[in-house]
């Protein structure tokens, strides 16, 4: 029971870290979009959410560029650099050469079956490509990766391209359909279905939803988002059957923090409102 609610209290209270661990790559990347010597050639951007939460499921924003030395090669050094720099908090960093047809990889998008993004392709290509996982999702199952591909050529231009996508992590995809999950070094059940998608009845994944809109929550609270997220939390309170007296009494120690948070009277009365389910 001790451990159960360790994992519970993880899974409530984990907060993100305000600063990205790919923070130096971000910068990198937007320093090389800014820059005056590059040329955009090319750009893509795909976004997903879940329209019940409104959060990311899926997220993909690629960006061709040309560009000639000096200024050029220091732009794509710099980002080389900031993979360096990240390098340590990343959980996969890969790096190749000699790109082509035959010799390339993808980086998925949301939960893979819609494909993903190429990195390797262009042909005599260098790229590098590393993984960091959301900070924000505490079921450990969603990731960011960050790409960076060049070709130098024979002119002194440099063309290239860097990628950034949001998915769930290969890990997942390939363990989707089983119940055994790892949150923080322990092994819990939680539910699924047939082809891998939680069932809703589990107080581990209920607890997990509940998170989620706590996190963005504190992030605005206040305005029509705010308003938005707190109904959410209010539509859940309405549904947690799967939740035992212990947890619905750590939940209520929550909302009754978000109160605190938010001068907004009508989402006040809603959290109110939530503790009066929670203790139905």
């Amino acid at each position: 029971m001790k451990s159960r609610n360790l994992i519970l209290l993880t899974i409530l209270m984990a907060v993100s870290s305000t600063m990205m661990a790919q923070e130096n790559i971000k910068k990198a990347f937007d320093a090389l979009r800014q820059s005056r010597s590059q040329e955009e050639t090319y750009s893509n951007h795909f976004l997903e959410k879940d329209p019940d939460t409104g959060l990311m499921e899926g997220m993909s924003d690629e960006y061709e560029f040309k560009t000639t030395y000096p200024d050029g090669k220091r732009l794509v050094t710099a980002i080389r650099q900031a993979f360096d720099k990240d390098e340590q908090a990343a959980y996969s960093v890969s790096t190749g050469s000699h790109g082509g047809a035959e010799n390339y990889t993808s980086l998925a998008v949301g939960n893979g079956n819609k494909g993903g993004v190429a990195i390797g392709l262009m042909k005599d290509s260098k790229w590098i490509y590393a993984c960091f996982l959301d900070p924000e999702d505490t079921l450990r199952i969603h990731r960011y990766a960050y790409a960076l591909e060049w070709v130098e050529k024979k002119d002194g231009s440099i063309v290239g391209r860097i990628v950034k996508t949001y998915a769930t992590t290969q890990k997942f995809r390939q363990r989707r359909s089983s119940s055994k999950w790892i949150i923080n070094g322990h092994e819990i059940n939680i539910p699924t279905t047939l082809n891998g998608v939680f069932n809703e009845s589990g107080s581990e994944t209920w607890l997990s939803r509940f998170n989620n809109l706590r996190t963005l929550f504190q992030k605005k609270s206040e305005g029509a988002a705010a308003n938005s997220w707190a109904t959410q939390i209010y539509k859940l309170c309405k549904e947690a059957s799967s939740l035992d007296a212990s947890e619905k009494k750590m939940v209520i120690q929550v909302i009754q923090k978000l109160k605190t948070q938010t001068n907004d009277e009508f989402i006040q009365q809603l959290f109110d409102v939530s503790i009066e389910r929670l203790k139905k």
